[in-house]
């Protein structure tokens, strides 16, 4: 088993703070790959896997690919590299990590967050809310700004009885740049929408830009899950709705969220329905056009068809 600790003080990487497995630095590629240094520190990689990210840049991969590209070296040579640090005492090697801060403050100790932290941040841009086929009732009722210096979206997470915001989660318009904020934030204890969420008919989808493109074609209070991982308290929000109409991606991630409602569906009691892909191309809500929405969502299956109401159908 290789020594993820060990590699990375032998390669002298600038490491920030450590959080169970996950050790965040500054990531090595960064200049390397966008022409700037990692001011913010960006990158994560797992001590027991070896598997990193930076989730600026979007450099990734594992130990191997790691250690070859920053020694200039080919596959075979980083794995004999690997494997000599085996021979470099682990005392004195360890303790620089171990002495790492804690990055996340403990659940018991929530950052403090206010309305203001937003202020920074403007409407979005014309020419990107047309990219997206967006307009700027529908974004403001949501919340959702833009941030000018990194050409990204905020998207508000708030918290799903109080609605005070928790923090937001900034996603680049090009790419698929994704950093939450603060760091740690429980987006999984909550839905994007859900401030103003349907208790009718709720329509589900994955990203929150998909909300707002809901609402522009006449679909109002849909929530999105950030991302295609449902939690359980993702699913007892949905409970709130007298029916909920499942939209996940037409892709391998889509099929595996909305395999994992049905469980949740049974335990809640959830009155839950599989958007209708039949005869449309796209992926997702955010490429349709308004008519394909709305038949998508008048026929949408029970849940009770098993697979059938979201395999045959997506497959179309």
């Amino acid at each position: 088993m290789i020594d993820v600790e060990k590699v990375l003080i032998s390669l002298d990487l600038p490491l920030a703070a450590q959080r169970g497995e996950e050790v965040n630095g500054f990531c090595p590629l960064h200049n390397k790959r966008t022409g700037k240094d990692d001011r913010n520190p960006s990158w994560w990689i797992n001590t027991v896997t070896g598997a990193h990210i930076c989730f600026s840049c979007g450099y990734k991969g594992n130990v191997y690919t790691l250690v070859r590209d920053l020694k200039g070296i080919d596959y075979h040579d980083a794995k004999e590299f690997i494997e000599n640090q085996a021979e470099i005492p682990a005392d004195s090697l360890l303790r620089r990590i171990k002495d790492l801060p804690h990055f996340v403050k403990p659940e018991e100790e929530p950052i403090g967050m206010s309305e203001a932290r937003l202020a920074v941040y403007s409407e979005p841009p014309a020419f990107e809310l047309k990219k997206r086929f967006l307009t700027a009732e529908a974004a403001k009722h949501h919340g959702v700004l833009w941030d000018v210096n990194h050409s990204a979206w905020i998207l508000p997470i708030r918290h799903p009885d109080t609605y005070e915001l928790m923090g937001w989660q900034e996603k680049g318009a090009s790419g698929r740049f994704f950093r939450n904020q603060p760091a740690g934030v429980k987006k999984s204890k909550t839905v994007f929408g859900v401030e103003v969420m349907a208790t009718d008919i709720l329509v589900v989808v994955e990203s929150p830009l998909d909300v707002v493109r809901l609402r522009c074609a006449g679909v109002e209070g849909a929530i999105s899950t950030f991302g295609a991982i449902v939690s359980e308290e993702q699913a007892k929000i949905m409970r709130r709705a007298d029916k909920v109409i499942a939209t996940f991606d037409k892709d391998e991630a889509g099929l595996k969220a909305a395999e994992s409602m049905r469980p949740f569906a049974r335990k809640y009691g959830l009155n839950l329905f599989f958007f209708d892909y039949t005869g449309i191309d796209v992926k997702d809500p955010g490429d349709m056009g308004v008519n394909e929405i709305h038949r998508g969502i008048e026929n949408a299956k029970s849940y009770v068809l098993g697979k059938e109401a979201f395999v045959v159908h997506r497959n179309s």
